[in-house]
């Protein structure tokens, strides 16, 4: 199948790019610049690298000539609706319709005191992703949403686990808002596996909602202290209000624990790679490597740009 992948460089895509190629799909990558180190990495795999973004409407447009199926997870924190606006209405107007795989996120739910999310959970009308979820269903274009619990894995360098790393090595580690909130979590590389899961054969789920998580849920406050240890330090947790966290985050300060069951029977996938706090370790010492312009700068972009 002939792939095109949105933000393929970045955190979940390069995962998704990686994993589509090796499973033999003709991957092409969009990205603003060919010649940056990520880019070269996926062109070394196998993956056509594409110049553009979403907003380039002659580069899109050409590029769904040839494509079957498109995978979305670019997102912009700077501009949350312009690009994905631009990807729908080049959809719209295209001849060939492929099937598009959706990367979106529990912040649909808004506010809500659900003790599991599921896909017949009720989303939050006001909230940006669930609107653009309905601005993708308003196409008409085939298409499967998926919806991650909060991403961790692989170097972390756009999760929030990356930003807690982060914190552990400048400020010492830092726990924003409710202690006691509990989310559901996945690998990146097993939500990469759900994305080649879907390809496999897009019309049997095509219109689906998947929610995306291992079994394994743990709290915030837990995954805080285990990163810190993990980052070398050994620094007291400070407690902060959710005011002093990313504007981006803080819709996160409540449960946050999904069913992914359809996914598992549906799909036919299952997560592979250890729980959050196993993984830490491997990830630190990934992040490290290629994580120190994040040390310095602000809360990386969070998991529900990729979901979560």
């Amino acid at each position: 199948m002939r792939v095109l992948i949105t933000g393929a460089t970045g955190y979940v895509g390069q995962s998704v790019a990686t994993a589509l190629a090796a499973e033999g799909h003709h991957v092409s990558a969009l990205t603003r610049d060919p010649d940056s180190g990520r880019a070269r990495t996926l062109a070394g795999s196998g993956v056509r690298l594409v110049q553009g973004s979403l907003t380039d409407r002659a580069v899109i447009a050409e590029t769904l000539t040839e494509t079957d199926a498109v995978v979305h997870t670019a997102y912009d924190p700077a501009d949350q609706v312009g690009g994905e606006r631009a990807l729908f209405a080049a959809l719209a107007e295209a001849d060939r319709r492929p099937h598009v795989v959706y990367t979106s996120g529990c912040s649909v739910y808004g506010e809500h005191a659900h003790a599991r999310l599921t896909s017949a959970t009720p989303v939050d009308g006001g909230s940006v992703r669930a609107g653009l979820e309905a601005g993708l269903r308003d196409t008409g274009v085939p298409h499967t949403v998926l919806r991650p619990g909060m991403v961790h894995g692989g170097d972390a360098r756009s999760s929030i686990v990356g930003a807690w790393f982060r914190d552990a090595l400048t400020t010492g580690p830092v726990h924003r808002g409710r202690r006691d909130k509990v989310w559901s979590w996945i690998h990146v590389d097993d939500l990469a596996r759900a994305y080649a899961a879907v390809l496999r054969a897009p019309e049997d789920h095509r219109d689906r909602v998947y929610l995306l998580a291992d079994s394994q849920p743990a709290s915030a406050s837990a995954v805080v202290e285990a990163a810190a240890r993990a980052a070398g330090s050994t620094a007291p947790v400070t407690l902060r209000p959710i005011e002093d966290e990313n504007p981006l985050y803080r819709v996160f300060d409540r449960d946050e624990v999904v069913d992914s069951s359809p996914a598992r029977a549906e799909l036919g996938w299952a997560p592979r790679e250890s729980g959050v706090i196993e993984a830490l370790p491997a990830s630190f010492a990934a992040w490290r490597t290629v994580g120190a312009p994040w040390i310095s700068s602000p809360h990386a972009m969070p998991s529900d740009a990729a979901g979560g």
